[in-house]
């Protein structure tokens, strides 16, 4: 199963525009493998966030709590998993921008649930990086992006290497806000998640 979670962008009520950045290459990528999944696209109601924070800060901590649009898609997810449908070994998530930020929020809150995390110009929680210890994760931003600025997931990357991790970690050279599109357009990297396994 993958978690996708999408970007600011892409908000709304349609069940649509949550598909427009990622899914092609991703159900593309999985008929040419033969890779039987389920794909999890939750759409975020407009004027909601998948993580409470605001994208341009440098820095925010974990609220205890997820946003109401996080809760659901977790509730979602243990719906369809608690179903048997999936291989409960091979669970992932991987987002784009608020989806990236969504990414790093849900692996913190569950950093024994994913088997493996994709997060796409985001950022999480530095202080909790010992979570995150032993998951493979890998990062990817723009190096030039002004929305969210590239310090968010080198920090996190760095955090999470200074308490025993190994995160991969791929900034793209003069890329601004969309580090989504090489990264979704890379058999190699959806090689590498679906290799995971707990």
């Amino acid at each position: 199963l993958v978690l996708f979670l999408h970007g600011a962008g892409e908000r709304g009520s349609d069940n649509s525009k949550q598909l427009k950045h990622g899914m092609t290459e991703l159900q593309a990528y999985t008929v040419s493998r033969k890779e039987p999944s389920i794909i999890v696209a939750p759409q975020c109601p407009e004027g909601k966030q998948w993580v409470d924070a605001p994208w341009g800060d440098l820095e925010h901590a974990m609220d205890k709590s997820p946003s109401e649009s996080m809760a659901l898609a977790m509730e979602l997810l243990d719906s369809i998993v608690s179903e048997r449908w999936v291989d409960g070994s091979r669970l992932y998530v991987t987002g784009l921008s608020m989806g990236g930020f969504g990414t790093w929020d849900i692996i913190q809150r569950r950093p024994r649930f994913f088997a493996a995390a994709i997060p796409i110009c985001g950022g999480g929680d530095s202080g909790l990086a010992k979570k995150l210890s032993k998951m493979p994760i890998w990062v990817f931003h723009g190096d030039s992006d002004s929305t969210v600025k590239t310090k968010r997931s080198r920090d996190m990357v760095a955090s999470i290497r200074a308490k025993g991790g190994n995160p991969i970690y791929t900034e793209y050279l003069d890329t601004k806000h969309n580090a989504w599109t090489p990264t979704y357009s890379d058999d190699k990297v959806f090689d590498w998640l679906f290799s995971q396994s707990k």
